[in-house]
């Protein structure tokens, strides 16, 4: 027992300033690893972004002010059924994991998928002959565009974790 003691007397003696620096520390290196997991598998556009972004700072809130929603669902009646729903109501939206996840799934069923940008892979060439310029460049783009070539979507990146 006299080995525990010893041990806890090394951890209080550790100022303060170090440890909120390491549990600083750790809780953005669990953030990052937990990006890290949502990037892995979903393309990381515009619209994933603004979805992930709008249920985190809901579910920050939550975290940070856990009662912001007590007074939402008050009830003072004698119907002890509601009064237990309406209290689970204010559970979950006192639990930050649990907005996050509500947010980002009402956000993803309700906002359309972004059209993906698509470019030409051919470097559009003309070139200029004779005085009728226009008329050139005109003619070598349609001879030089077959019927069957059409515009390609842009290939994907490969990140790293694939």
């Amino acid at each position: 027992m006299g080995v525990f003691s010893k041990f806890a007397a090394a951890l209080v003696a550790i100022p303060s300033s170090i440890i909120g620096g390491m549990t600083t520390f750790l809780f953005c290196s669990v953030a990052v690893s937990g990006i890290a997991i949502i990037t892995r598998g979903v393309h990381f556009n515009r619209r994933n972004r603004f979805i992930l972004t709008a249920g985190l700072a809901l579910g920050y809130g939550a975290t940070l002010v856990p009662n912001y929603f007590d007074n939402v669902f008050s009830y003072s009646g004698d119907n002890k059924a509601l009064q237990g729903f309406l209290d689970a109501i204010v559970l979950v939206m006192e639990t930050g994991f649990a907005v996050t996840a509500m947010v980002c799934i009402f956000l993803n069923l309700v906002l359309e998928d972004e059209i993906e940008d698509t470019y030409d892979a051919r470097p559009a060439t003309a070139t200029v002959v004779g005085k009728d310029s226009e008329h050139d460049i005109e003619r070598e783009q349609s001879t030089s565009t077959r019927g069957d070539d059409e515009i390609q979507p842009a290939p994907k990146e490969k990140s790293r974790f694939d």
